[in-house]
């Protein structure tokens, strides 16, 4: 009865924080993004309002945790807290829309261009992640080293001099002990050599000395011989057993990251409710939602070695075409007229600002929940600022460099093997997060669908090469500084949210680094001499 009643309490409050929590803290945070896009607008500061949200919720949060009782900080950390995990959880799934949506560019690159991005890309990729990672390391260290100065220098001074002098002393005593017990050790060394043989010396010399033992006592020693043989082979047959089980050791099919039963039942009903509006009213956004979790889902179940290629935001986008492509032949639509009612590019702030303007599809509301996890960082921020106050200076500066750095080498990579100048300004933005992103293409007159579809599949990659391409350097991940910068700068919101799990310090750090980083790319395009500069490698 316990334990049921224990299940019982657990469901419901699962469904409590799923079904009350979760949506109220979302609209929260969406409130709040609403309220500081009004702001914005009214003081004429062209601006993303969930990354200026992201700074300002931050900044209260670390404010209120210096200043409001623990108490009242625990509740209120408390209540938001289902909803930060929601978001943090789904985060990879709000980053589909533009992948979704790129079979309908009018502008796609052709075939030899195709090729010569994707060269440009994993180069780029893997020069960038160590690259970042060890001028953050090397800042940080050689800034502690400027910050102590002198004194840093006194105190390896005097930490030499004492390990120095407790050598002496070891010296000395060891010296003494000697002397004292020379004859001692003198007459222990030759009795210990009288002594020394090998194994297979005594055996042989035991059983050569017939004359000193009788047949018995022959027999004895030669059987225990063929035991210590026969127990060796035994051994050795296992040990060659185990390597054979392990050569035969089968495919492993399960996956570690597979989604609860409740979860898979809870949206298979309202993909199944949501065929009925979609049917009678041609309201298909409930419908679209419905199929990207479930082609979500349905990624998570890959096996673990198949899914760090087949990452889940490349599964989703594949298994939610095959659900399109489905329900467009129930509606008699093609794919692409399917694709078309998913996404109007309506963003929900300026509708909110203009009615008039086509109400958001799928696409644009996934959107809007991107903008409510990009604020939710800013509790993982709260949870780390200390690391990041503590290194802010060269992480600032570090970021400053390399996002300049960034934008110039990877528009070069394209100029030198001959891409187009328009891909070669949209690769500029590659590692800037979506919504700024938006932003940088404004700016350089790049390609929009391109630039951002190239935006999610390198956060997509640095997710799944960075890991694998810090321990073949041998970087040091004990480092959460530069390992939380050169993830977040590399691979912006899609890296930070692997971090999350396994490097919640790096996560946090990561956070604070794709923003400022993608912030000084908006910055350096917005800047006309610069965005020349940009344009003219380009080959304008």
């Amino acid at each position: 009865m316990g334990n049921s009643n224990k299940k019982e309490q657990s469901l419901t409050q699962k469904l409590i924080n799923d079904w009350i929590y979760v949506p109220i803290g979302i609209a929260i945070i969406i409130a709040i993004i609403i309220g500081v896009n009004q702001l914005l607008r009214a003081i004429g500061f062209n601006f993303p309002a969930n990354v200026a949200a992201m700074l300002i919720v931050g900044a209260l949060l670390i404010t209120a945790e210096y200043t409001l009782p623990k108490n009242v900080m625990s509740k209120i950390l408390k209540c938001i807290d289902p909803a930060i995990g929601f978001l943090m959880k789904w985060m990879i799934i709000f980053f589909v829309p533009p992948l979704i949506t790129i079979l309908n560019s009018d502008n796609l690159p052709t075939g030899g261009d195709i090729i010569k991005l994707i060269i440009v890309f994993f180069v780029g990729l893997i020069i960038f992640i160590p690259l970042v990672a060890y001028v953050v390391h090397y800042a940080s260290v050689l800034f502690e080293r400027v910050k102590k100065g002198k004194s840093y220098k006194n105190k390896n001074e005097i930490k030499e001099k004492e390990m120095k002098e407790m050598e002496e002393k070891n010296k000395n005593y060891m010296v003494e002990i000697v002397t004292d017990d020379e004859e001692k050790t003198m007459d222990i060394t030759i009795y210990d050599e009288n002594r020394s043989h090998t194994s297979e010396e005594t055996y042989e010399n035991t059983v050569m000395d017939t004359s000193s033992h009788s047949p018995k006592d022959i027999d004895v020693i030669a059987k225990s011989k063929e035991n210590v043989d026969v127990n060796n082979k035994n051994s050795f047959k296992n040990n060659n057993n185990n390597n054979n089980e392990n050569k035969k050791r089968k495919f492993n099919w399960k996956s570690s990251a597979t989604p609860s039963k409740y979860n898979f039942i809870t949206y298979i009903i309202i993909y199944a409710l949501s065929w009925i509006p979609a049917a009678i009213w041609n309201v298909t956004q409930p419908l679209h939602i419905a199929v990207n979790v479930l082609s979500y889902l349905i990624g998570l179940c890959v096996p673990d070695k198949i899914r760090v290629i087949f990452h889940p935001l490349i599964s989703c986008t594949v298994f939610s075409y095959l659900f399109y492509w489905i329900e467009g032949l129930a509606f008699g639509r093609s794919l692409k007229e399917e694709l078309a009612l998913y996404s109007n590019n309506s963003k929900f702030l300026l509708y909110l600002n203009d009615t008039s303007l086509p109400f958001p599809k799928a696409g644009e509301m996934l959107f809007c929940i991107l903008d409510a996890t990009v604020v939710a960082l800013s509790f993982r921020i709260l949870e780390h600022h200390k690391l990041i106050f503590r290194h802010i200076f060269e992480l600032v500066g570090s970021i400053v460099i390399m996002s300049f750095l960034s934008m110039l080498v990877h528009t070069f990579l394209c100029r030198i093997i001959g891409i187009a100048p328009i891909y070669s300004l949209s690769m500029a933005s590659r590692s800037v997060t979506s919504p700024l992103a938006i932003q940088v293409v404004n700016f350089l007159n790049s390609d929009m669908a391109i630039a951002i579809v190239i935006v999610a599949f390198t956060g997509v990659f640095t997710d799944i090469l960075g890991l694998p391409i810090l321990k073949l350097i041998h970087f040091p991940l004990s480092d959460s500084l530069a390992h939380g910068a050169c993830m977040g700068c590399a691979g912006h919101a899609v890296a930070t949210a692997s971090l999350i799990k396994d490097f919640p310090s790096a996560s946090a750090v990561s956070s604070i680094s794709f923003v400022l980083f993608s912030t000084m790319c908006v910055i350096w395009s917005a800047i006309p001499p610069i965005a020349n500069l940009f344009h003219s490698i380009a080959g304008f």
